[in-house]
């Protein structure tokens, strides 16, 4: 009897400690090692969590209406959500520190965290890498009359740039781009064509044209970016405002890296 006992108290001790313990931390150890080869992979790994918590939300409110329905009470008390575990909310961080670092650094910075990360020493961060040439197609687009709504906006010309570089940074990627640099008004988009045949190089070349195509219709039908053509400070200096910009691509060499 009392082997039995003890033998169901360990099998009960060993799943509790799978649970929430072993697996949390062999899961984070997969994510550090996704983030290890390819820095980048944190902002992958950080819409995958927010498309599960959306799920989850969108999950919860379905069963809640689904018993409301069948069940109608005159006092309804909400029961408190329980606390998240620490495993849980350790590894939430580490995809945030993780896409963060991807987001501030770029595809360029990446490089350099995943030499530095590849490194068995550790706390010694080698910053000076070389930079590698590229062949690329480069795109470039800047707001018109920035200087002027610069003026006018002040402090919120920080959400006029961002409801921009969202546009144009969403299309940008969905069309197989990567958003290398932004210098006040400016965004500097990058097609990489190394390592492609011809066939593919006419399409990513297409792809960017498109990508174009698609950030100059969006910025016309925007909702928010509508706004600003009744802003009467606009309207004061620029008679008749709407949000403008002007494009350009090439196709050539560059020298990548950071500086």
């Amino acid at each position: 009897f009392i082997c039995v006992v003890l033998a169901g108290g360990s099998m009960i001790f060993s799943k509790d400690a799978n649970t929430l313990v072993l697996a949390p931390i062999e899961r984070m150890n997969a994510k550090v090692q996704r983030i290890k080869r390819d820095p980048l992979q944190a902002m992958k790994l950080g819409d995958e969590e927010y498309k599960n918590e959306l799920r989850k939300k969108r999950n919860e409110f379905r069963k809640t209406r689904s018993g409301l329905s069948r069940k109608r009470c005159w006092r309804c008390v909400k029961p408190r959500a329980p606390e998240p575990l620490e495993t849980v909310v350790l590894e939430k961080t580490i995809i945030k520190i993780g896409s963060l670092l991807a987001l501030g650094f770029g595809e360029a910075g990446a490089e350099i965290i995943g030499s530095n990360m590849k490194v068995a020493e550790a706390g010694i961060a080698n910053v000076m890498v070389p930079g590698k040439r590229v062949v690329a197609i480069f795109g470039f687009c800047s707001v018109r009359d920035f200087t002027v709504a610069t003026e006018i906006l002040q402090d919120k010309v920080m959400v006029f740039v961002n409801a921009i570089g969202e546009i144009v940074h969403g299309l940008v990627e969905e069309y197989f781009g990567a958003p290398n640099k932004n210098v006040g008004e400016s965004f500097l988009l990058v097609w990489r064509l190394n390592l492609m045949s011809s066939s593919r190089r006419r399409k990513t070349t297409e792809f960017a044209v498109l990508a174009f195509c698609k950030v100059l219709a969006a910025i016309n039908v925007s909702g928010v970016l509508a706004e600003y053509r009744e802003h009467p400070g606009l309207l004061m200096k620029l008679p008749g405002y709407r949000v403008q910009m002007g494009f350009g691509l090439h196709s050539g060499w560059a020298i990548e890296g950071a500086i």
